[in-house]
């Protein structure tokens, strides 16, 4: 076999490409910092001894030191990262109870950055970002991104209640927030499509990521406008590497993509055709 000399000059693929080879590695790493965002959800950041080279769209697979229970890793979209990286945890099962109830100093196990990349839009371009619930994570990364870019971004957050919009101060300080719950105990009464249209004109590349209903809507309005429309697709996997297959979707044409592989970031229209309502 090749030496281990040999393989490290191997050249890397462009971080648009970002893709997983079977020698990838999960990382030690410690929570450095835990920012409970709201009630239930927790902002976990972790360093390692590299730095967390992530881009907008991609994600990670997490395991605390917790032995054999739960077994499977977590995917968790990336906040941030650099130096340290950044995920959003909400505290619905065991293995995101154990996560949110971690600790600065605690160890946590990182595969990646893994999957593909949001696509910026052209400079003459505004960004429309839809974010659902958890959905939030990779928009919160992204609209840090159009910013440091000088793309003018609107930020369009749906929850079901005030209690459910985690990084939203966060949001604020990058760009306009638009916020829709469905029990009206904050901003508009109702769901974020009753915004979207309003938010479009011929300039708009819409972005979006949350539950997959609230997505094909999206995609949807989108396609009606003729928009472009990038979707992030969440899906439960317990590798993210393509081998599980436990997070397939079906395109149009019949054929099976795989959201850790072939995604997580799609074009709406590849996933959900030009359906309109």
């Amino acid at each position: 076999g090749m030496s281990a000399e040999c393989r490290t000059k191997q050249p890397l693929p462009s971080s648009g490409a970002l893709r997983t080879n079977g020698s990838m590695q999960y990382q030690l790493t410690k929570i450095s910092e835990i920012r409970r965002v709201a009630p239930g959800y927790a902002a976990l950041t972790f360093t390692g001894q590299r730095p967390v080279s992530g881009e907008p769209g991609q994600f990670v697979m997490i395991r605390g030191n917790w032995g054999s229970d739960p077994i499977l890793p977590r995917a968790f979209s990336l906040v941030a990262s650099g130096a340290s990286g950044v995920v959003l945890v909400r505290d619905v099962g065991k293995g995101t109870s154990l996560l949110c109830h971690m600790k600065p100093g605690d160890d946590l196990f990182v595969l990646g950055p893994l999957g593909n990349t949001w696509t910026l839009p052209s400079a003459d371009r505004t960004a429309v970002l839809v974010a659902g619930g958890v959905g939030v994570a990779p928009l919160v990364f992204l609209a840090r991104e159009l910013k440091r870019s000088g793309i003018p971004t609107r930020f369009l957050f749906g929850a079901r209640t005030a209690d459910d919009l985690p990084l939203r101060e966060d949001i604020e300080d990058i760009c306009t927030l638009h916020v829709t719950t469905e029990d009206g105990s904050v901003g508009h009464r109702g769901l974020v499509t009753d915004l979207l249209d309003g938010l479009l004109d011929d300039s708009t590349t819409v972005y979006s990521c949350g539950p997959h209903r609230m997505l094909e809507a999206v995609g949807a309005i989108a396609a009606r406008r003729g928009v472009p429309c990038q979707v992030a697709l969440e899906s439960p996997m317990a590798c993210g590497m393509g081998t599980c297959k436990g997070c397939a979707v079906i395109d149009p044409d019949g054929n099976f993509k795989y959201v850790c592989t072939d995604g997580p970031v799609f074009e709406a229209q590849r996933i959900f055709g030009g359906r309109h309502e």
